[in-house]
This record gives C-alpha cells, structure tokens and sequence, in this order.
C-alpha cells in the first residue's frame, strides 16, 4: 500500500512521464480556467509522483506548466510497492481532487481493476514460466479482502463492487451490471462514459437499441468528430431507433448533423398535421427558446427540406433585372467553386470572390434573364449550404477524397459549415456525396 513520503518542490525536468498513467484520465474539461488560475496564483495542489518521480496524477497541471514556463512545481512524493499500488493511489487522489458522477468513478475503478487484472496475469505467468525473469513485485491486491485472479465477467463485477465499496463510491447493482454488459460488447462506449459525456443508462439504451439494428459495429466505426456529434447531440436518431438515417450515416452518405436537422423537420411536419398552424407557430417559437441551452452547435438553417430552386431564381430576376442588365463583366469562366444566393447580384459577388478570376460573361446573364435559365460546365455538383445553393467542380471534391486540399482552402471550409465533408487525422475527406447533387 503506498505511503505519503514528503512534500517537496522539484524542477519540473526531474518528473518522468507515464504513458499509461496520462493516457489512463481524460483531459480535464476545465483546462482554460485551470490554466488562468495557475497563471494568477501558481500550482497549489502537488503533483502525485513515486520515490522515482514517476507521474501518477496531475498530467493537466503539468502540461499548464510547461506551456507557463513555470521552471518548478510541488509535488507529494509516495513511496510505492508497483503498479497496482500506484494505480489504487491514481483512482484515490483522482476521486478526491475532481468533481466525478458515481457513472465516472465506477468507469474509473472498473478500468483500474482491469490494468491491475493485466498486472496480475503478467506476474502469474512469469511465476509458472521459468524461463522467464521473476518479476520483483509483490502480488497485485484488488482490494484488502480480494487477491484472485479475475476469470469471468461475475469476477469482473465482484471485485469492481469491492473497490467501490472500498472508495465508498454507491452505485446500484443494476447499474454496475448495465456497465459491465457494456464493457464486454461495446468497450468503446466506456469512453464516453468516463468522460462524462453519457450516463450509465443513457450509454446502455444506446447500445442495445444499435444492437438490436445491428448497427453497434458501424458505429463504433466512424470518424471520431462524427461519432461523438451522433451520440450525444443526436442520440435522439438512435433511441428513436431511425434504423434508415443510421445507415445513410454510416454509409457515409448523410452527415450526422443533417440527420438531426431532418428528423426536426419530420417531428414538426407530424405536428403541423395535428395542431392549427397558429398554435404550432407558437410551440415552435418556446422550442426555438428552449434549444439555445442545447448544446447542438449548428446552424438552424441546414436541414433536408425541399430547396424552390427555380422559385428562388424567379424571384431574383424580378428583383434585379434591370440592374443587372446594366452590369458589365469580363467573359471569362473557370470551373472553381460558384454560387446561386437568393439575389443576381449576390449570386455574380459571390461567385466573382469565390471562383478567384472568375467571371460571368454577358451573354449567360442575358440568357439568364431573357430565357430563365443558363448552362452550366460539366462535372458541376450542386451543393445546399444553409440558405444559399452552390455549384461545385467535381474534380475538387475529388481531390478532397485524394488528400489534395491545399489548393481548395476555400471550398473545404465553405463544405465543412454543412458538414457536407468529414476529414479523417491524415487530412483526407470524406464527401456526403448523398447530399449533393451531380449534373451529368
């Protein structure tokens, strides 16, 4: 069992960084207002080291300090037997020091007892293999009244009981079993439960809805950005158990964010056809109210509505003809990315800025205004960004798919505002080529 040695103050280039140990808590999700408290006051709290000044606890503090400058910091130095003891001490101070939910401290213990599992299976098979070093190690403790080795899930379940009563940390026997269930089919959701993001039972109705669709693989499967938006802004998709948006999602062919914007919209066509329209504009001006404390950070205005492209056109003719029949333009066209808005004028700015040289010749915006119409060049993509249609090249959406984006910075970022196109970590795009609409 580990033991408080002393309290000192040490050159932060004497402290040894773990890989298990700062990978093992995520991030502190106060990090700013931490690092302005230390940037005002100086570390108050030590960092939790071993005799070797290993890292056990405090990875954010020391992290803050680098980035600060600061040349030392104090430390509480423990005098340790192993790992195992290390990691009872990792899940003690962490308990203690941050503001957890008993779902967080149960997927903190749960882990902790997982890697000292690892510890003890190590240490087993070195004993029964002689050929191998003895490691120098007492044996792993689970708890003072537990030292066995886990084999089964009831094992698993009993000595996370144990260390939660030892930390008297109460969670329900249901709720632990719910946990662990997840555990054994859907580890990846622990994740999201230690960091607070999920709940036990929240997490739990996930996952045996997207059991059930046989979707729970898929998932896990996708891009980080997308998967995280899906499972706390748009959990709604799955436990409404819209089976045909999960697979557009993760087919790659809508993006979360438009799967939640749709399912708005159906929700509000079913309400329209029950209640007068009066009382529902009003429901939908208190719901408008009540989704500003949400925390879905997207535009209001994407969504997979019907867009009256010719409607909007027409009425754009109508509002600027005769200015733009006095408009004189370059004849010149290329095929980067272009713009239809709401107005003729916008719509010429926006596709002058947006095309770089580009230009409309005279003769489309006479054709535009005489015939209603004008040809556009081949391998166009037309894309719907909030209110504003777009017609893209295709050859740069392809690029994209290729990794080459550094000539199309433009164009990524007017795409990613609709999350028409998802990066992965090498910078290669996905594009929600469902969404778009190709001219062939």
């Amino acid at each position: 069992m580990s033991k408080l040695k002393e309290y000192k103050e040490i050159s932060i280039e004497e402290i040894k960084e773990v890989d298990e140990f700062r990978t093992f808590i995520p991030e502190n999700n106060m990090y700013d207002k931490i690092k302005e408290d230390i940037a005002k006051n100086g570390i108050k709290v030590p960092l939790i080291v071993n005799q070797n000044y290993e890292l056990i606890n405090g990875y954010t503090r020391l992290k803050i300090a680098k980035e600060l400058g600061i040349k030392k910091v104090p430390v509480a130095v423990y005098e340790t037997t192993d790992r195992a003891d290390e990691y009872d001490l990792l899940v003690s101070t962490n308990l203690t020091q941050r503001q957890l939910s008993k779902a967080q401290a149960l997927a903190l213990i749960e882990k902790a007892v997982e890697e000292k599992t690892k510890i003890l299976k190590k240490n087993q098979n070195s004993e029964n293999n002689p050929k191998e070093a003895k490691v120098e190690r007492v044996p792993v403790q689970l708890s003072e009244s537990q030292n066995k080795k886990i084999q089964s899930l009831t094992d698993l379940r009993n000595a996370v009981k144990e260390e939660l009563k030892k930390y008297n940390v109460k969670v329900d026997d249901r709720a632990l079993d719910y946990y662990i269930r997840i555990k054994e089919n859907a580890p990846w959701l622990t994740d999201y439960i230690l960091k607070g993001k999920l709940g036990i039972y929240p997490a739990y109705s996930i996952y045996t809805k997207l059991q059930e669709m046989g979707l729970l693989d898929a998932v896990a499967k996708l891009p980080p950005y997308e998967r995280n938006t899906l499972l706390t802004d748009g959990r709604k998709i799955i436990l409404d158990e819209r089976k045909d948006l999960l697979e557009e999602i993760v087919n790659h062919r809508m993006a979360v964010s438009q799967a939640i914007n749709k399912l708005k919209t159906e929700e509000k066509l079913q309400r329209s056809k029950k209640k007068p329209r009066a009382k529902e504009e009003e429901e939908n001006e208190n719901e408008d109210e009540g989704e500003e404390g949400e925390t879905i950070d997207r535009e209001d205005n994407e969504s997979d509505e019907e867009y009256d492209l010719v409607g909007e056109w027409k009425k754009a003719n109508e509002e600027e003809k005769e200015e733009e029949a006095k408009q004189q333009l370059t004849p010149q066209l290329n095929g980067n990315a272009q713009v239809v808005t709401q107005s003729q004028k916008e719509f010429l700015q926006e596709l002058d800025r947006l095309g770089s040289y580009a230009r409309i010749p005279i003769q489309i915006v006479n054709t535009f205004n005489e015939k209603g119409f004008f040809e556009i060049p081949d391998r166009s993509i037309i894309a719907r960004v909030g209110v504003r249609l777009y017609v893209i090249n295709e050859d740069a959406l392809r690029d994209l798919e290729q990794g080459k984006s550094e000539r199309w910075k433009e164009l990524v970022n007017l795409l990613s505002k609709a999350d028409l196109i998802v990066p992965d970590e090498n910078g290669i795009y996905t594009v929600m080529w469902r969404l778009l609409c190709k001219c062939q």
